[in-house]
């Protein structure tokens, strides 16, 4: 009986651990948060609720939150849109940005 349950365990775990490592290695550790932009560059940004500046990644993912009527709806943007100033939410990991959330609901 324990050989065969071990039989059956060994291909699972192959098949979790290697060939599906995005499932096995999913946690993140990132955090929101909330400001305004005081400065912005090519690869930096910096907002006046943190004390060190953030670094952009890349492919970083632009949103934006548009107020419609009564409704607040999200759409995509682009970085070039960020502007000092802007009430944003940043997706962090560490001192990364990974996603940006323009709220332009709030001008």
């Amino acid at each position: 009986m324990g050989k065969i349950f071990m039989l059956l365990l060994i291909p699972v775990l192959i098949f979790t651990f290697i060939l599906m490592p995005e499932i096995s290695l999913s946690q993140s550790n990132h955090i929101y948060l909330n400001g305004k932009v005081i400065s912005l560059s090519n690869n930096t940004i910096k907002i006046d609720s943190a004390k060190e500046p953030f670094y952009i990644v890349k492919d970083v993912k632009v949103l934006k939150h548009v107020k419609k009527g009564s409704s607040i709806y999200e759409e995509k943007a682009l970085l070039k849109e960020l502007q000092p100033g802007n009430s944003v939410t940043l997706k962090v990991t560490g001192n990364i940005v990974n996603e940006i959330i323009i709220e332009e609901y709030k001008k």
